[in-house]
């Protein structure tokens, strides 16, 4: 073969590179693997490689379509790749230069929980001040589960054992699955109305797809928004959903959920029996210390000798009497002496004609008033008199009494030859009624 049959290794790695540029079906690919190798450069660049069991490709991501990455790229991470299949001439290595990337199944619903955390986080909603206080004694309970589920017996096995007295009823719910979600909405807004003490939304363990029902944020929100507390028991423990940060408290399993429901009957018992003990100690006591001062007080010297507690008091009450009869008699005398003086005092002014003179000086005073109230009567009346008489010489109707009369046509007094038309009706006012009249003929004076 001649030399010129050869080709460079340049001119082949062109040649595959095109080959590359041109194939639409490499002009964007999905691409789904496990990360390793992963590098953020300092220019802000993404590199990478992409794995699964059986091959590996490399990678890179430009630092503007990283910093448009939900979550950061790390070793391990499902991820799905969108991007185009190039060749680097440099090495003749293909690689795929990436334009966005997601975590792939789980990864991605992490995600999206993460998310929802932090929303309802800044909303509040997890804040302690919203959680309602559980009862300590239900009388009624209701569970928002699925009537088949395991957890269910545990958690009626739960309740007969701890306090059969409390009335369990039971929704059956879609647990999982596309409908789960409006049925679970559905029977806890109809629970809340129900006027219950206590919900309890539970379900036994699973994977992330599983208890994703449990993840939605408008079911979070609904447990949120409920007048009658919530208890949520969703899973394992290790199983955290966003419905336990809303919830008014958050168990561990359905069963430690209806622990937390219910009080133990033999823990209340025993409470009972500490309380019984602790009251008859009490009242042992006290009557002891009673009965230790009855004796006390039996044995008091005054007690053996009786007349004692009283001959004291019998003197005292005949020292206090004869004080009171005193002090009455002095007061008696003193008003007494008052009133005699008093008494003595008005006789002298009766003696010395006073209460005639002030008689006297009262008649000329009423005199006085009658004649001054007449003098004004008879003032008004005059004036009023004068007033009427000017009134009747003004008056209309007087002028009608000397034989004088007024017309008027439509209520308007007619003053002017020039105010009555022919065929006008036409009202003349006499002293004692009225005439109406009808104009045939109007007539002028020249004047």
């Amino acid at each position: 073969m001649t030399k010129d049959k050869y080709l460079s290794v340049n001119a082949l790695t062109t040649y595959i590179a095109e080959k590359f540029v041109k194939d639409p079906y490499l002009e964007r690919v999905f691409v789904q693997g496990e990360l390793s190798n992963a590098k953020l450069h300092s220019s802000g660049h993404l590199y990478f490689s992409l794995k699964d069991e059986n091959s590996q490709i490399r990678g890179i991501m430009f630092q503007s379509q990283v910093n448009k990455l939900k979550f950061r790229p790390k070793d391990g991470d499902k991820v799905i790749v969108d991007g185009r299949v190039s060749v680097y001439k440099g090495n003749g290595t293909y690689s795929i230069n990436a334009s966005n990337m997601i975590l792939d199944g789980i990864g991605q619903l992490f995600l999206q929980l993460d998310e929802n955390i932090k929303l309802l986080r800044s909303e509040g909603l997890f804040d302690e001040i919203h959680k309602k206080p559980i009862p300590k004694f239900p009388r009624h309970i209701i569970l928002i589960t699925s009537k088949t589920s395991a957890a269910v017996k545990d958690m009626l096995t739960a309740v007969e054992r701890r306090f059969p007295l409390v009335k369990i009823s039971i929704l059956n719910t879609l647990m999982q699955g596309e409908k789960s979600k409006n049925n679970v909405i559905e029977h806890l807004k109809f629970a809340d109305s129900l006027n219950a003490d206590t919900i309890i939304l539970s379900r036994g363990g699973g994977s992330i797809e599983d208890l994703w029902t449990f993840n939605d944020i408008d079911v979070a929100r609904t447990v949120f928004e409920l007048n009658t507390p919530v208890i949520t028991g969703i899973g394992h423990e290790t199983d955290t959903t966003l419905v336990d940060y809303v919830s008014d408290l958050r168990a561990t399993t359905p069963t430690a959920a209806i622990e937390h429901a219910v009080p133990d009957q033999i823990s209340l018992y025993e409470l009972i029996r500490n309380y019984e003990y602790s009251i008859l100690k009490h009242m042992n006591l006290k009557l002891e210390s009673k009965l230790n001062e009855l004796d006390s007080v039996k044995n008091y010297y005054k007690f053996k000798n009786p007349s004692s507690l009283y001959d004291q008091q019998v003197q005292k009450l005949d020292h206090y009497s004869g004080q009171l009869e005193h002090k009455f008699n002095s007061i008696f005398t003193d008003k007494k002496h008052y009133f005699e003086s008093r008494k003595s005092q008005i006789f002298n002014i009766i003696k010395s004609n006073k209460i005639e003179s002030y008689q006297t000086h009262v008649n000329r005073q009423d005199a006085q008033m009658k004649q001054l109230i007449k003098y004004q009567s008879d003032k008004n009346k005059l004036r009023l008199k004068n007033n009427i008489d000017l009134l009747d010489s003004l008056s209309p109707l007087l002028i009608l009494k000397r034989g004088y009369s007024y017309s008027t046509i439509e209520d308007k007094v007619i003053t002017d030859i020039d105010d009555v038309s022919v065929n006008d009706m036409m009202k003349t006012q006499l002293n004692k009624g009225t005439v109406w009249s009808k104009i045939i003929e109007v007539e002028k004076n020249d004047k």
